[in-house]
């Protein structure tokens, strides 16, 4: 695990947001080497080590907390045993849109490819929020 700052990981979303990838659950892109499925994607961002963790593993690596406490560079997912394959699901969270923290800007590895995009706050459950061990500020 490698500290990073919150700035970096949305800098490092920029990338695949700014040049979308497609999405895959077998095949790693072949320009940074990582999965090109949503953990993928965040174990890119978190600049984790190549190919990237999965659903399944990425909650070791985080302390989980509110949806209140979400600041740049958390998550929210369908995590931890039983998220294998299509089970589970993970989305970078950038900044909230609306006061009531019902809406905001997220970025996203789904089928259709990398988004950045504003979308409404998932259920919870099945969704949790985490924050990455090693993130700073």
């Amino acid at each position: 695990m490698r500290a990073i700052r919150r700035a970096e990981v949305i800098t490092r979303a920029r990338t695949w947001s700014e040049a979308p990838r497609r999405y895959s659950q077998d095949d790693n892109d072949p320009e940074s080497g990582y999965r090109l499925d949503c953990s993928g994607f965040v174990s890119m961002v978190w600049n984790l080590d190549v190919p990237g963790l999965t659903t399944v593993e990425l909650p070791d690596l985080c302390v989980q907390i509110t949806v209140d406490e979400l600041e740049t560079g958390d998550v929210m997912m369908i995590g931890g045993p039983g998220s294998e394959g299509g089970a589970g699901h993970v989305i970078l969270f950038q900044s909230w849109v609306n006061r009531e923290h019902t809406r905001f800007w997220a970025f996203e590895q789904v089928p259709a490819g990398t988004r950045h995009h504003v979308r409404e706050l998932p259920p919870s459950p099945p969704y949790l929020f985490y924050r990455y061990e090693m993130i700073q500020e």
